[in-house]
């Protein structure tokens, strides 16, 4: 009798995984490669003076040959850009279904380009264009600018995009969960979803100093400690956070921002947000934005809330897990109604749809959260 040879079974996730890999170390390479072109290198470094720029020197190259737009706007004197993708054409006069995306602080689009890119299905035949916001002097296209250390004029950027861009679903990560959250409250109309993932910004107000203390007390760590704190595994995923990411945590312009935050720039618990449902997605291990947190969205905005954790995923789920993030995304924009799949689990459940008049409700503690 033959014997049937026994294979492994299948790991979308860490098929995704290596295939990022693969792409990080060829760009790693070509880097490489054109930093050492004698003839024309000292020329190339005068525009673009580190390896953070040259790759987003690429990726901009590649995105304007994808269809891809850069519009430059200004709030005050900070110069940034708002990046928009059309998925399809729309017919005259019909109302464009647009994903508006805030990043986190110091992040780059091209670090959601993995997560993006495993979506584009499911972003396709929801919206009509995708758009995502840049800030300056963080690891993005316009990393060569000056950061910006104010908390309103981050919110004046948000306000002003949604305000000539109004969003469908509106969704940020970390610091641009936030910034999303506070301007889904204050938004004049009802859009359909808000979507936090991994969210700052909804505390308590003691905990509200004790956080800021730890965002500055952080910049004290070395690279390995702060990735303890960032992703599950620093092992697997640390090479994707090098020295540069160290190097911007490290800005005075952090404290800086830090001491701009006051009082009335945090989501306030007991205003509704102009949605219809909310979307909280967190990684499980999250020790940079505690994965707790939940709590403080479940027990303010439960009746209206999904929320989900990911397995085995700490602070930055578009690079430790995109596979997995993109299908909670799928999940949440689809309206399912499982309650666990490869990677995540449901631990609440909306019962209700915000109609633009009623207050939000306490619902108690989530499930499966110690």
């Amino acid at each position: 009798m033959s014997q049937q040879k026994q294979t492994s079974p299948f790991d979308p996730n860490e098929f995704a995984e290596w295939m990022l890999e693969g792409l990080r170390e060829t760009l790693k390479y070509r880097v490489r490669q054109t930093l050492s072109r004698d003839r024309w290198v000292e020329a190339v470094k005068a525009r673009i003076p580190n390896q953070n720029q040259v790759l987003h020197f690429a990726l901009r190259q590649a995105f304007e040959r994808a269809g891809t737009r850069f519009e430059e706007l200004k709030q005050g004197d900070a110069v940034f850009y708002v990046i928009r993708k059309a998925l399809r054409e729309v017919p005259p006069g019909e109302k464009i279904r647009r994903l508006v995306f805030v990043p986190g602080l110091g992040d780059s689009p091209g670090s959601w380009l993995p997560f993006f890119t495993l979506s584009k299905g499911e972003l396709t035949r929801k919206f009509d264009e995708v758009l995502v916001i840049d800030f300056p002097g963080y690891m993005g296209f316009l990393s060569h600018h000056e950061m910006v250390s104010s908390m309103e004029i981050l919110l004046g950027v948000v306000r002003m995009v949604c305000q000539l861009y109004p969003p469908s679903v509106l969704m940020g990560h970390s610091l641009g969960a936030w910034l999303a959250g506070k301007t889904a409250q204050q938004f004049p109309q009802v859009i359909d979803q808000f979507i936090a993932i991994a969210p700052s910004g909804l505390i308590t107000p003691e905990e509200r100093k004790i956080f800021g203390d730890f965002i500055v007390r952080n910049q004290g760590l070395t690279l390995e400690e702060l990735l303890e704190l960032i992703v599950y595994d620093p092992k697997k995923f640390g090479p994707l956070l090098n020295r540069d990411f160290k190097d911007f945590y490290e800005r005075p312009s952090i404290k800086n921002f830090v001491d701009s935050v006051r009082d009335e720039h945090f989501i306030d618990g007991s205003q509704p947000f102009m949605a219809r449902k909310i979307t909280v997605i967190w990684g499980d291990a999250d020790r940079f934005v505690p994965t707790h947190w939940v709590r403080n969205w479940i027990e303010s905005y439960g009746e209206y809330l999904d929320a989900y954790l990911l397995k085995k995923t700490g602070h930055i789920p578009q690079m430790e897990r995109p596979m997995v993030t993109s299908k909670v995304l799928a999940h949440a924009l689809n309206g399912d109604r499982s309650n666990e799949g490869f990677g995540w689990t449901r631990i609440q459940t909306r019962r209700n749809e915000f109609d633009g008049a009623r207050q939000p409700e306490s619902s108690g503690s989530p499930r499966l959260l110690k």
